[in-house]
């Protein structure tokens, strides 16, 4: 279901105003720079299907983020607009509206920006390199590290880190989740897995505890740079 991976990546305003977020680094075209993560570089692909609840019934369907070429994004200092270089994101070969990704010596960045004509940095947040347990993921309310384990998906066994989000439905959703909720409160919890050298395998989506109502496994992946990685 696309709305997980967009859950993932987006922000909770849009629209054309400018916030003058900085970029998170400077060093984007640093050759010696990985990203554990979520690994950078065009081409990049991951496949996915994808399992949700409408109505009572299941529906399958399948997904591909692949990161297209580079593109130029601009921040605001000064009142300046500055150009810099991010890999932008493409679903089943379309591009991105808004969704961007660029590399530093932290992680991986995700970023927004305000809209397709401008394209002025919004905001983002980062995969980091090194996650740690009980860390909660800056720029990004209801985000923590939950720490390690090791699942199956489709496309085989991996060791993962978990990122957890507790999440408030807005309007649309509530009416959308109407029956589901989380010991009654109007969120939903939701669950990401990295695998190291590979990216996101897997997201869970819950509503009342145990009820799964959206699940999105990787089915194959395509991604150039493998190091630190830990395929099994």
């Amino acid at each position: 279901m696309k709305k997980l991976l967009i859950v993932l990546i987006a922000v909770t305003i849009y629209g054309c105003k400018t916030t003058g977020f900085q970029p998170p680094c400077t060093d984007f075209q640093d050759k010696g720079l990985i990203s554990l993560y979520f690994p950078l570089e065009s081409g990049n692909s991951w496949t996915y299907d994808v399992t949700k609840i409408v109505d009572g019934e299941e529906v399958k369907e399948d997904y591909k983020l692949e990161l297209c070429d580079l593109d130029t994004i601009y921040y605001v200092r000064n009142g300046e607009r500055i150009p810099f270089e991010a890999y932008r994101a493409c679903r089943d070969g379309k591009e991105s509206m808004n969704f961007y990704f660029v590399k530093c010596q932290d992680g991986t960045h995700l970023l927004t920006v305000n809209d397709w004509y401008y394209k002025e940095l919004q905001t983002g947040w980062v995969i980091p390199n090194n996650p740690k347990e009980g860390d909660q993921v800056e720029n990004k309310e209801g985000f923590i590290w939950r720490g390690q384990q090791t699942i199956k998906v489709p496309k085989g066994e991996y060791q993962v880190w978990v990122l957890e989000e507790i999440r408030e439905l807005n309007k649309r959703e509530l009416k959308m989740y109407k029956d589901h909720r989380i010991d009654g409160n109007k969120t939903v919890r939701t669950r990401y897995y990295f695998a190291e050298g590979v990216g996101l395998i897997k997201t869970e989506q819950y509503g009342a505890p145990g009820e799964l109502l959206t699940t999105m496994q990787m089915t194959d992946f395509n991604v150039k740079d493998k190091r630190g990685g830990k395929v099994r």
